[in-house]
């Protein structure tokens, strides 16, 4: 079977998330993941190297993840990405500059790596069952099970479809 890699940009505070999360996702042989500790760091690699999806902490550092995706978009707007920002809590300010930036969606901290995973592959539109070729273990079979694709009470998706930047109505 045949398919395309997809690139994913880790770029969070915590170098132990960032760790924990690179890991999770390297186990995946479509995935090609890369781990960043500075924003200008993704930025500079993004402007030679595709990435598909950006996962990011809301805020990094003095700035925030909607900030980093203006400044993409204005530097780079010939690359088409997805963010996927990590918070503890979205105020309504949040909100309203991640919708502005663009961003996808926002996962609302403490989550799984596991979870991460999936909505990544959610997001990308990977069949993560066809293409996964290693033994699943009982935990995350039973994770898959109790947790519909796009159903989760953790994601704040600001724009209705995948790819979307229509703007479509928040979520309450």
């Amino acid at each position: 079977m045949s398919t395309d890699k997809k690139y994913v940009g880790i770029l969070t505070t915590s170098p132990a998330l960032g760790s924990i999360l690179a890991m999770v996702l390297d186990c995946e042989e479509q995935l090609v993941v890369h781990n960043f500790t500075f924003a200008n760091n993704l930025v500079r690699h993004m402007r030679i190297a595709p990435i598909d999806i950006i996962v990011c902490d809301y805020e990094i550092g003095r700035s925030s993840a909607a900030e980093l995706a203006i400044e993409l978009q204005s530097k780079i707007p010939e690359r088409k990405f997805q963010i996927i920002a990590l918070s503890e809590f979205v105020s309504e300010r949040t909100r309203q500059a991640c919708k502005f930036a663009n961003i996808d969606e926002v996962i609302i901290k403490p989550m799984s790596p596991l979870f991460v995973r999936d909505r990544i592959f959610s997001r990308l539109d990977i069949d993560k069952m066809a293409i996964s070729n290693r033994p699943q273990t009982g935990d995350e079979n039973q994770y898959r099970h109790n947790h519909a694709k796009y159903d989760n009470s953790n994601v704040i998706e600001l724009f209705g479809g995948n790819n979307s930047h229509q703007g479509e109505e928040l979520h309450p």
